[in-house]
């Protein structure tokens, strides 16, 4: 049976807080029940619950949400790190984009914390994540969560203690997933590095493009394009006269176009060189770079002043202003 407390499309924006006070009536707290747990539906949640009458369950879907007998699943787990627990209950998180979460527990007494996974298509928990349950009266849980992931925080009381317990979690988004938290990175949806304030790294800021020509009666000869400080598999196009040539750096340093030696541009027309470099999966171009595009005019006796652009990350056509 699917649960019945998926997050909705405002996960995490600012919605009504769920929130359970301190009851004063001898009942087991709203959010006793895996089935029944608390969704958490704001990067600052809190919660007060008393646990004095909460319970553990020997069935995970008995009961359902609605209260009635369901039953087939197996038992809740009543141990963390080996040491007993019990007087549980359970919150949801389902982020939506990577980041980390800090969860904060306070009570009289000494509070556990256990975060598992779970799937969303049969409400079935499909592994412990981490499970905390330090001495004293507070625990702190700092974790990293992955977009997609659904996530359940089974919280309860070290020995079966319970009563009085503060519950909070705070979500700190990674919108691009590129490891560096939406509050530190400059560049929010675009996977950089921290190097560079978590944007990609640019390529217009490195190489360095360079022409020799000779004039004609209508515009010039190119006798020599190369492009220095190219790094290692990035794709170097040019275009002149009609004709094009691309090169892809089998090392870092000097890329030299050969095939456009000789080759006539007339007034009117242009000179153009892209460079461009997807993703390396490791080290400074982990996530690609941010492409260089120049571009001479050509005129009659000579090149006009060179345009020098930014290539979107992964693009060699869409072009914007270099930051």
């Amino acid at each position: 049976m699917p649960r019945l407390r998926l997050l909705g499309a405002a996960l995490l924006t600012g919605g009504a807080l769920a929130s359970v006070p301190a009851s004063a009536s001898a009942a087991p707290p709203p959010n006793d029940n895996y089935l029944a747990s608390w969704t958490i539906d704001k990067a600052e949640y809190t919660d007060q619950v008393d646990t004095t009458e909460a319970t553990t369950q020997a069935d995970l879907f008995d009961p359902s949400p609605s209260g009635e007998a369901l039953g087939g699943y197996g038992p809740e787990s009543t141990s963390c790190n080996g040491a007993p627990i019990g007087k549980t209950v359970w919150y949801d998180l389902r982020p939506p984009s990577a980041g980390g979460i800090e969860v904060k527990t306070s009570a009289a007494f000494d509070s556990t914390v256990a975060v598992y996974e779970w799937n969303p298509r049969n409400s079935r928990i499909t592994k412990l994540v981490k499970c905390v349950n330090t001495p004293g009266t507070a625990e702190d849980l700092i974790l990293d969560v992955q977009k997609g992931k659904a996530y359940t925080f089974q919280v309860g009381g070290a020995g079966g203690a319970g009563g009085p317990l503060s519950f909070g979690l705070d979500y700190y988004p990674d919108t691009d997933g590129d490891t560096i938290l939406d509050a530190q990175d400059k560049c929010v949806s675009t996977p950089g590095i921290e190097r560079f304030g978590g944007c990609p790294p640019s390529l217009d800021d490195d190489v360095k493009p360079s022409i020799g020509y000779d004039n004609t009666g209508d515009g010039i000869r190119i006798n020599r394009l190369v492009v220095s400080k190219v790094p290692k598999g990035a794709k170097v196009t040019a275009r002149a006269g009609g004709a094009s040539q691309t090169v892809k750096a089998k090392r870092a340093g000097t890329v030299k176009l050969t095939k456009l030696v000789g080759r006539a541009a007339r007034s009117g027309t242009s000179v153009e060189v892209r460079v461009t470099l997807g993703r390396t999966g490791a080290g400074t171009y982990k996530f690609g770079a941010t492409g260089a595009y120049f571009k001479w005019p050509v005129k009659v006796g000579g090149l006009g002043a060179r345009l020098d652009r930014c290539l979107k990350v992964g693009s060699a056509s869409r072009l914007q202003r270099c930051s």
